[in-house]
């Protein structure tokens, strides 16, 4: 004997169908949403800040100005993350990162020197060459120009900094000269 459904079991199906139909495209734009969210950071551009921008950092004649005060001492400039040199016969821009592994290179006034706290490399104050190893080469540096103002500007661009391989101090760094 063939048995026909009845309408209230059919709607019954239904709902049920229609119930688990709703619940797995809830299910699935759930999870949709909580994969956006967890991605976007990633997609998202991050500005750098400080980095990669022209920094001014005054005249020539109030950098010699302060070098002279202060025992040619290196000036920080944190919004750049550089140092001011006074090397010999001229001013050149020092990048903080240590050779060796990339740590942030502080100056250390008892010693005179800077004095990387990772590893223990030592660099010159005048030239940032390396005086005591891991750190392969010196410290890199930033290219300076001078503005029509009479202004430095520091170029902190680090797909443009001088890598000097040498162990020795190179003359022909210096774009900022004493004279």
């Amino acid at each position: 004997m063939l048995r026909l459904a009845t309408p209230a079991a059919v709607a019954s199906r239904w709902r049920r169908r229609a119930l688990l139909r709703l619940g797995f495209l809830g299910a699935l734009g759930l999870a949709t949403t909580e994969l956006g969210v967890l991605v976007a950071p990633f997609i998202r551009v991050n500005r750098i800040e400080g980095l990669g921008v022209p920094v001014t950092v005054g005249t020539k004649r109030e950098i010699l100005d302060r070098f002279a005060a202060t025992n040619d001492r290196p000036i920080l400039f944190r919004e750049g993350r550089f140092f001011l040199l006074h090397a010999p016969s001229g001013i050149i821009a020092a990048y903080r990162k240590c050779t060796h592994l990339g740590c942030a290179v502080p100056w250390n006034d008892a010693e005179d020197r800077f004095h990387c706290p990772c590893h223990g490399s030592l660099y010159d104050k005048r030239t940032a060459v390396v005086l005591r190893t891991p750190a392969p080469k010196p410290l890199q540096l930033f290219h300076i120009a001078e503005n029509a103002e009479g202004d430095l500007v520091v170029d902190t661009n680090p797909f443009r900094i001088i890598d000097r391989t040498e162990g020795r101090f190179d003359p022909s760094v210096i774009e900022i000269t004493d004279s």
